[in-house]
């Protein structure tokens, strides 16, 4: 997995052509190279019929649904030791701190975005994905990540849960519906 600074910038709300000092810059290199080293990506998928009644409960998944028979279960995640490092660097240095959460979500959007290229290769031909969809956008319930995961088996898979306060664990960790629009006939 490759995490160019571009990647960053906008985490840092530093998108739209605007660059950073090379101080900055050089600190983001660094920092990107330790992150990629301490990152442990892995990553679960399932197909599965819709409609399922947990993802009827968001009126906005549902219509991001419309159309499809079938949708993905996606979860990827950095792991466990990214996490750890990412302490590391936090007890060190605030502002450290904050390029690594930056890039930290560049990288888990990289491991989504793989994801969904392996799904499209499964795909028969004609069928297409809409737009990933993860809990807690919009009225797509936080809690439906507890029957997400369970389905993926993303415990014993990828190595990721759920706190008490549903807080996914390790903490650059997604979860996702992927719709699959069917072939359109001839």
């Amino acid at each position: 997995m490759t995490v160019a600074p571009a990647d960053v910038l906008p985490y840092l709300r530093m998108g739209g052509g605007r660059e950073p000092g090379a101080a900055l810059a050089a600190r983001i290199a660094a920092l990107t190279e330790e992150a990629l080293a301490a990152a442990r990506p892995t990553r679960t998928w399932r197909r599965i019929a819709v409609p399922g009644g947990w993802l009827e409960t968001s009126k906005a998944l549902s219509l991001r649904l419309a159309g499809c028979r079938d949708a993905y279960l996606a979860c990827g995640t950095l792991g466990a030791p990214f996490d750890a490092w990412h302490r590391q660097v936090t007890v060190k240095s605030a502002a450290d701190a904050l390029v690594v959460q930056a890039i930290g979500a560049a990288a888990i959007e990289k491991v989504m975005d793989s994801i969904e290229d392996d799904i499209r290769a499964e795909l028969a031909p004609g069928e297409s994905l809409v737009a990933r969809y993860s809990p807690g956008y919009a009225d797509f319930p936080l809690a439906a990540q507890r029957e997400l995961l369970a389905l993926l088996d993303a415990p014993r898979k990828v190595g990721v849960s759920l706190t008490d306060s549903l807080l996914m664990v390790p903490s650059k960790s997604v979860s996702a519906v992927i719709g699959v629009k069917p072939a359109t006939a001839p």
